[in-house]
């Protein structure tokens, strides 16, 4: 008889198919490898002798770091107060985990005291907490802090081709307006130091009322303009959206809540304009040696008054901004080849390149300013100062700057005109009539002058470089005061029944 070897119960249970299968994959392994089961056995003791030791490798890092941990609450351990093993100091640091969004925040509270520890903590943690949240920046700016970086990059912005960008002009103006609500926060409020998620939002309501109050520096006993004080609404409305929203410095709810001004809608001319008499006797003073040649006058200043009555002259006969006209080059003139001889002599053709029009967009300027450029020029070359194409026609003539390119710089102008009009006498009669002359009062001027002479508004606009539209609605008036027999046409009856 064929002895009974016994055999080991399990081997009566059959083994899951995926186990046969791993096993015979390791068969195959380690029959090409040449390996035994003692090789094999010592390999995988190594293997687990090398994570026991990795896995306490990190318990012992982890406990270097979080030495003296402490609960901000008992009730939650999202957030603790530690001394960081890895530092000398002994200072605490606050650890926050935030569940909704899986962020972890951590920050040194600079204190070596338990006690300082756990309150600056709790305190840090409203601060903050909600900040991780809602996705927003830990970091917190003062209104000093967000000025500065909105400005960083607005100033990264500028460009001297017009619609690509802003002009160095404009950044200045949004820096002036910022600077009115810098010193509301810090002495209206008091809040300078004051983090911007800080400052209640309503708190800032009455801010069109408190730059009402405020004394200008020029044009004192008089108050800002609606206009004025709602640019400023803007810059600030823009300033926290574009940098504290959207960066996430500050939710939306945050930002300040400001009302603009109210106005009354006018669609009448902006700036005031000289009466025709007004301008007539403005032209023949600065014709006069009185003002060319005062006594006691030297040659730079002679020079200097004749190069703004030559200003003066063509920014009232073609209409053109002052920006534009200190723009222009000697390059910018020519004559037009289609006027009669005679025209070729008075009038010129002014070329408005496209980085020196506010609209981006070239176009020429046709006045009678032929004469007027003559004289400018003969003025230049008396003082050897040339005038080759690439040169300015506007340049400032002073001694440090004859044999420099450099255009003259509005204020300038500005500041000439006012001295003139109190020296002719005009400045009373202007402050009696409460009226206020600009150097941009002659494209006014100009503009009205050409619509009270049937000059067609679609010929006017492309001479100005703006559109129908503008000067319908800013003019307007004008039309209805010049057209009375045309808006009278066919009301004979009436006419006469009104006259008996």
């Amino acid at each position: 008889m064929t002895p009974i070897t016994p055999q080991d119960p399990q081997e009566d249970e059959p083994r899951p198919q995926n186990q046969e299968q791993s096993l015979e994959t390791l068969r195959q392994v380690v029959g090409n490898l040449d390996l035994t089961p003692e090789d094999l056995l010592m390999v995988l003791s190594s293997v687990v002798s090398l994570k026991q030791k990795k896995k306490e490798e990190e318990t012992e890092k982890g406990n270097k770091i979080f030495q003296d941990k402490v609960y901000l609450w008992e009730n939650t351990k999202d957030s603790f107060i530690y001394r960081d093993g890895r530092t000398k100091n002994g200072n605490y640091y606050l650890r926050i985990y935030c569940r909704e969004t899986k962020k972890v925040f951590s920050k040194s509270l600079r204190t070596n005291s338990r006690e300082e520890g756990i309150v600056l903590g709790r305190q840090m943690y409203s601060e903050t907490y909600g900040k991780l949240i809602r996705g927003e920046k830990t970091k917190s700016l003062t209104t000093k802090d967000l000025i500065r970086i909105y400005l960083e990059r607005e100033e990264r912005r500028i460009s001297p081709l017009p619609k690509t960008g802003i002009t160095l002009e404009t950044w200045k103006t949004k820096k002036g307006y910022l600077s009115v609500w810098k010193k509301y926060i810090q002495e209206e409020l008091k809040m300078g130091d004051t983090k911007i998620e800080n400052i209640p939002p309503d708190l800032t309501r009455d801010f069109q009322y408190w730059v009402q109050r405020q004394e200008k520096s020029y044009y004192k006993g008089t108050r800002y303009s609606p206009d004025y004080i709602n640019s400023i609404v803007s810059e600030v409305n823009r300033m926290y959206r574009q940098v504290g929203v959207r960066d996430k410095f500050i939710s939306s709810s945050l930002v300040p809540q400001i009302d603009l001004m109210k106005k009354p809608p006018s669609t009448q001319v902006k700036r005031d304009i000289l009466r025709v008499e007004e301008y007539e006797r403005l032209v023949k003073y600065l014709r006069t040696n009185e003002y060319l040649r005062p006594e006691g006058s030297s040659t730079l200043e002679q020079t200097k008054r004749s190069i703004f009555r030559e200003f003066i002259g063509i920014s009232y006969n073609t209409g053109m901004r002052p920006k534009e006209i200190l723009g222009l080059t000697w390059g910018d003139v020519s004559i037009n080849v289609s006027d009669t001889k005679e025209n070729q002599k008075i009038f010129r053709l002014l070329k408005v390149r496209s980085e020196n029009s506010k609209t981006g967009k070239m176009r020429s300027v046709n006045g009678p300013v032929g004469r007027r450029l003559e004289r400018l020029r003969e003025t230049y070359e008396k003082v050897g100062m040339g005038c080759s194409p690439d040169k300015y026609i506007f340049r400032n003539p002073t001694w440090k700057r004859q044999d420099k390119n450099i255009p003259y710089h509005q204020k300038v102008f500005t500041d000439r005109l006012e001295k003139v009009l109190n020296e002719t006498g005009l400045q009373d009669e202007l402050d009696k009539t409460n009226r206020r002359i600009t150097l941009y009062s002659s494209r006014h001027f100009y503009t009205t002058l050409r619509l009270q002479n049937g000059l067609d508004i679609h010929l006017l606009s492309k001479q100005l470089g703006t559109s129908t539209t503008y000067i319908d609605q800013t003019y307007s008036h004008i039309q209805v005061e010049t057209n009375t027999e045309r808006i009278t046409k066919g009301m004979s009856l009436i006419r006469t029944l009104e006259e008996e």
